[in-house]
């Protein structure tokens, strides 16, 4: 199998991975194969009798999927043909993989889950989710080189695409504390959330929770101009972007005001990955 076929499938196997951890993390069900790794209750099988243990033996059997892929690609850097620059891309594609296993084993080693509140917690979860942007956007580069036989990336780390990286990291590491503050401390309504997000007696995860809007808010507003650079300079087709950045702030609106449901937050999160995955495949489109 290419290299090319193995990171399609691979970043599809991601995105199921990333929605898979957010559905652990929403129902609480990080501690469903108790303080063990990689088994399950002490078992390479379990028995699965709970829904926080299946729910959590899936997303690791998904995750161990991702890692077989990825080690497959990691195996075919070595022969002689694989341009250097995809040798490279390769891995650091694997570094990012075994970085997102390690994270996730020192969350449930440590039981950073559940309705822990921890510091390390509180560090960690954003960690986790910042990683993601890297193995996915590594994953999509691949994808586009492969696929178009490049052998460079001359034109690709403007200072366009470093401050949308800095926003999306952002964006990112500010929606996972937010959503971390819904499920720990969640609100009964809008408005209670509200006013909780203000009140300096609320605890810190609850008022963290007013700076993922503004972020998200900053880094629709500067997609959508970038989109129009794109193609205006290289002649890139953007209106997925568009599209994209218009149904992730229309969700965010929605969930907000619905105060928190479980499927439109799952959704919100995946518009998101896809956001990131079409703007990293955009932007390689300038590569010559």
């Amino acid at each position: 199998m290419t290299i090319n076929r193995l990171s399609f499938y691979g970043l599809v196997i991601s995105i199921i991975s990333i929605i898979a951890g957010a559905i652990v993390r929403a129902t609480g069900s990080g501690d469903g194969c108790g303080a063990s790794w990689p088994t399950c209750n002490g078992k390479i099988i379990p028995e699965l009798k709970s829904s926080p243990e299946l729910i959590e033996f899936s997303h690791r059997t998904i995750s161990g999927v991702l890692l077989v892929i990825t080690i497959a690609i990691f195996i075919k850097s070595f022969n002689a043909k694989t341009p250097p620059l995809w040798r490279k891309l390769i891995w650091l594609l694997t570094f990012f993989v075994l970085l997102e296993a390690l994270i996730g084993a020192v969350i449930v080693i440590y039981e950073w889950v559940g309705l822990n509140s921890s510091t390390p917690r509180i560090i960690a979860v954003p960690l986790h989710l910042v990683n993601t942007f890297g193995l996915l956007g590594a994953y999509t580069l691949l994808f586009y080189l492969t696929k178009n036989v490049k052998t460079n990336i001359n034109n690709f780390f403007d200072r366009g695409f470093k401050t949308a990286l800095i926003l999306f990291l952002l964006t990112g590491a500010t929606g996972s504390i937010t959503a971390l503050a819904d499920v720990i401390f969640p609100s009964e309504t809008f408005l209670t959330g509200l006013l909780q997000d203000f009140d300096p007696n609320s605890e810190l995860l609850t008022r963290m929770r007013i700076l993922h809007p503004i972020v998200a808010s900053a880094l629709s507003i500067y997609l959508y101009l970038e989109a129009n650079r794109l193609k205006r300079e290289y002649k890139i087709i953007t209106t997925h972007i568009k599209v994209l950045v218009l149904m992730g702030v229309a969700l965010g609106l929605l969930n907000v005001f619905s105060n928190i449901i479980l499927p439109l937050s799952i959704l919100h999160l995946l518009i998101a990955d896809l956001l990131w995955i079409m703007y990293i495949y955009k932007i390689a489109e300038k590569i010559k």
